[in-house]
Order: C-alpha cells, then sequence, then structure tokens
C-alpha cells in the first residue's frame, strides 16, 4: 500500500515540469509580448475584445493534451490587464472556457468509456450530451458578456504592435513545439517535462537575452502545486474501494450510488476516474441515467479542491478561490437541475 502510494505520488509530481516550464514560458510571453504580432492580425477581424478572448482561451481547450488549461492560462496572460482585481476574472473565464471538452471530446474517457458501456455511436452519445454541452458554453459566454462588465475584463488592445512573419514564429514557436510534443506523448509525455520546458525556457532566454527566470517562479505556489499534487497521487487511491461498492450496487441504490460517485469525483479531481465511475453505474441502471451521472459527477469534479487548474489559474491570475465557487457552483446547480428535470421528472 505505501509502495503503491508513493508511486502515485511521484506520477503526479511529475507536473511540476509542465507547471514551472508554462510558469517561465508564460513570463517571457508576458514581459516581452512575444505573441502580440498575432493578437495584432487578430483584431484586424475581430472587433469585439470578449470574442477574442474566448477564442484565445478556447484555443487551449479544444487541444487533445493534457492540462490544457494551463497553456491557455499563459495565451490570455498576454492579454489580461494588469489591475489585480480585472486580472482575477481571466482566472474564472479560462477555466469555464476549457471544461466544455469533456462533453463532446471522442478523445476523452468521459465519452469513449460511457460509449464503450452503451455499445452506442458518437452521434447517439452526442444525443445525450447536445444540452449539458450547450448549457456549458451558453453559461461561459453568458458570464463574459453579461455578468462581467467589458471595461473590467478586456484590456485595451490597440497597442498591439504591426504583424511582423518572422516575429510572430519566433514568439510562438515554443507553444507550438509544446502542442506537438503533448499530441504526441499524452499523459505518458509526463517523463519528459522537465528537459522539454528546460529546452524552451533556454530558447526564449536566448531569443530575449534573458535568463533570470527565477523573478517568475513563486516560491509559495510552489509549495503549494506540490502539495496539491501529492494530494492528487493520495485521493486518487479512493477509486479502488468506490469502484468495489459502486459494482456492487444494486437497481434500489441510484440515489446512494450517486452521491458517492460525486463525492468522490469531488474528492479526486480527475476526468478519467469520474469517467470510469459513470460508466460503471450506467452499466447497473442503464442508458437512461447516462446525463444524471455525467452531471452530478463532472460538478463534483468542477469544484474539487485537488482540481489541478484552480491552482494554475490561481498563480496566472490571482482568482481568488470563493469567486471560483460563486461561479461555478451555479452552472453546477444549472446542470444537475437539468438532469434531474430529464431524469426523474420528463
Amino acid at each position: 500500500m505505501i509502495a503503491k502510494t508513493i508511486e502515485s505520488i511521484a506520477k503526479n509530481e511529475l507536473y511540476m515540469g509542465y507547471i514551472f516550464g508554462i510558469m517561465i514560458l508564460g513570463g517571457f510571453i508576458r514581459d516581452y509580448s512575444a505573441l502580440e504580432d498575432v493578437y495584432s492580425l487578430a483584431k484586424k477581424y475581430i472587433k469585439d475584445n470578449r470574442v477574442l478572448v474566448i477564442i484565445t482561451s478556447l484555443l487551449g481547450g479544444i487541444l487533445p493534451i493534457p492540462g490544457r488549461v494551463a497553456l491557455s492560462a499563459p495565451l490570455l496572460d498576454g492579454i489580461a490587464p494588469k489591475d489585480k482585481e480585472r486580472r482575477s476574472d481571466f482566472g474564472v473565464i479560462d477555466y469555464l472556457s476549457v471544461h466544455h471538452y469533456y462533453w463532446w471530446s471522442p478523445l476523452e474517457k468521459t465519452v469513449v468509456l460511457p460509449m464503450a458501456v452503451m455499445g452506442v455511436s458518437y452521434s447517439t452519445f452526442l444525443g445525450y450530451t447536445i444540452i449539458p454541452l450547450i448549457i456549458t458554453l451558453a453559461y461561459t459566454w453568458w458570464y463574459i458578456f453579461t455578468k462581467v462588465p467589458a471595461s473590467s475584463v478586456v484590456p485595451n488592445l490597440d497597442y498591439v504592435r504591426e504583424f511582423n512573419w518572422r516575429r510572430a514564429l519566433t514568439g510562438w514557436a515554443p507553444l507550438i513545439a509544446t502542442v506537438i510534443l503533448l499530441l504526441n506523448t499524452g499523459k505518458g509525455g509526463a517523463i519528459f517535462f522537465f528537459p522539454w520546458f528546460l529546452g524552451m525556457a533556454i530558447y526564449y532566454s536566448i531569443v530575449f537575452k534573458d535568463w533570470k527566470w527565477g523573478k517568475w517562479l513563486d516560491g509559495k505556489f510552489a509549495i503549494i502545486a506540490t502539495l496539491v499534487l501529492a494530494l492528487g497521487g493520495v485521493v486518487g487511491l479512493v477509486k479502488g474501494p468506490v469502484m468495489e461498492y459502486l459494482n456492487a450496487a444494486t437497481p434500489g441504490m441510484l440515489i446512494p450510488a450517486s452521491l458517492v460517485a460525486m463525492v468522490a469525483a469531488y474528492i479526486m479531481g480527475s476526468s478519467g476516474k469520474y469517467a470510469g465511475m459513470t460508466s460503471a453505474l450506467v452499466a447497473i441502471f442503464g442508458p437512461n441515467y447516462l446525463v444524471w451521472f455525467l452531471c452530478t459527477e463532472y460538478s463534483g469534479y468542477l469544484i474539487s479542491p485537488a482540481h489541478k487548474c484552480l491552482m494554475i489559474g490561481q498563480q496566472y491570475f490571482g482568482t481568488p478561490i470563493r469567486k471560483y465557487y460563486a461561479v461555478l457552483s451555479r452552472l453546477c446547480v444549472i446542470l444537475i437541475g437539468y438532469a434531474a428535470l430529464t431524469t426523474f421528472v420528463f
């Protein structure tokens, strides 16, 4: 048991290379305006800055790579305002914009596993999840366009320089290379994160003649991230006992099994683990309860304190945890309410 715990923690801690690397790359991007040429080109065609914010965040959110929010965060960070209060809104926007993926991507376990259990096609599966997907996207865009005034969330992008292809490619090269790496290695590439991001940081240092990486590394955040990742490795072991309980559930245990799965998703903060629990429950209770299980467990996962995306947003944008929960809890209530109505009423 101890050996398995240590192995699980060590595997999670490999992501510190990813987090440190993204912090350094984000520092270069922010301080040296490495991405502004592309933003200047985009501004010629996108007149509403809020739309540009959505597209920028979605760009990282739709990529089939681990830790999407860690990639989209520095992209948004490049155009986020300097004011601390206004910057904090970007953490919520980034978080919301990259978590629609679990409702529709055929590369995600949250889609593939339930499809396999039910033996249905991708289009049939989307028939179940299309409304939760629409709710998630609509809520995200409502938050950006209605809840948050444009003047308090979107910086003035008029300062961006004229587009230059050579300068743009020089600035974007590390991010493009990192995406290619992650697309080809996935989570299995975690062992390469430290040497890879070291190389990317050296590249930016050569380009911008700045080798002082320490100014972008937050010691307090590093300690918190290390503890959260270690906690994730420990609580991930909860899956075994939970799956034993769920697999032994009977048709009369719908509500208790749902609550156990939702709480377990909250504790573990893992999309892959909640996908496994959903699939196990659908195998017992049937496809008619798929939306209910997905919405309840997705909600637990979304607000989990073990969710890596929360600490990344806090680091980049200084978003208070209470702001995350205030916004995310409303989305969870809407999703669970919809699931309850369609499953138990209509």
